[in-house]
């Protein structure tokens, strides 16, 4: 009787330890699938894999990928505007004035007056010339301030070559005018050579003199 008792029992002993083996490995099983649930994606309780939604927006989610760009920070003290600076730059340009080899030389005879109704030579007023000195004369011209006293009548001016005795032809200028006029004779040529020159000068009406001022020779050179 004793020994189908002792079977019994051990037959129990081993059935509780089985059973107590069974539920420990079904514990550890369930704990591994949830495991493996927060870790990945979410197992079924038949091992087949369900698909996972997630929400791109949430913070939490742990497939957000960070932001490839680093998000603006904001300093604690504002910063000082940068102070820019203007500057205004001229450019110099280099004018090239071309001047020609033309030359104006002014010999200077002086002043005087008459109130003669002919020409007569005005005291002083004379210079000694001698064109050989001058190269490469481009054009000669007799010039004087002219005036005839009260603007009354008609005067006259020329040039007068004294060493051969005969007036500088073209040289002559005139004028009615009581008020100094810078007049200028038509081109004259002159003798070659050292020669002496006088002014001449004439009035219509002698009681009214004919004034002659700053008279001088213009010798213009290539």
């Amino acid at each position: 009787m004793e020994q189908p008792l002792l079977s019994r029992i051990l037959a129990k002993i081993g059935i509780a330890i089985l059973a107590v083996a069974l539920a420990d490995l079904l514990f550890v099983n369930y704990w591994l699938i949830k495991t493996e649930n927060l870790k990945g994606e979410p197992v079924s309780e038949n091992g087949i894999q369900l698909s996972r939604v997630i929400d791109p927006k949430s913070e939490s989610s742990p497939l957000s990928l960070p932001s490839s760009s680093p998000s603006p920070t904001k300093s604690s003290s504002a910063q000082p505007s940068p102070i820019v600076k203007t500057e205004t730059v001229i450019e110099k340009q280099t004018q090239t004035i071309i001047q020609t080899a033309q030359k104006e030389l002014f010999i200077p005879i002086g002043s005087g007056f008459t109130k003669s109704n002919s020409y007569e030579d005005l005291a002083g007023l004379e210079v000694t010339i001698d064109t050989s000195k001058y190269s490469a004369i481009d054009s000669i011209v007799f010039e004087a301030s002219l005036w005839v006293e009260d603007g009354n009548g008609k005067m006259y001016a020329q040039l007068y070559n004294w060493t051969d005795k005969h007036p500088v032809w073209l040289s002559e200028i005139t004028t009615v005018s009581a008020k100094g006029i810078l007049t200028t004779s038509q081109k004259i040529n002159l003798e070659k050579g050292s020669r002496v020159y006088k002014i001449q000068a004439k009035t219509d009406l002698t009681n009214f003199a004919a004034h002659v001022e700053n008279a001088r020779i213009k010798i213009t050179l290539r």
